[in-house]
């Protein structure tokens, strides 16, 4: 299994776009048409990368002990943003969830 972009890492805008994701998340969670049960899900996963426990500890395969905090913080942001309702997420991209 190979990957598709060997510079996934390098290139600037898979940061960039993962960086605006985080923002868009941010903004989304202070507004206030969106429902406070969806905002549960980014909290959620804020609380699991903040707490002692994990689904992989630490210490069983060093390193990737902070990938799942991390996967996790990314899944959930990922569901967040699946969830929000199509009329406020074109408020802020200014485009449809079908569109490119």
């Amino acid at each position: 299994m190979t990957l598709r972009n060997r510079n996934l890492y390098t290139d600037p805008g898979w940061w960039q776009r993962l960086l605006r994701s985080g923002r868009l998340c941010l903004d989304l969670m202070r507004d206030r048409r969106v429902a406070w049960y969806l905002k549960l899900v980014p909290l959620a996963a804020v609380v699991y990368f903040l707490s002692p426990w994990d689904f992989l500890p630490d210490f069983v395969i060093p390193g990737l002990g902070q990938v799942d905090d991390l996967l996790v913080l990314y899944l959930a942001c990922r569901l967040f943003l699946n969830l929000v309702p199509d009329e406020v997420m074109r408020d802020y991209t200014g485009r449809g969830p079908g569109e490119a």
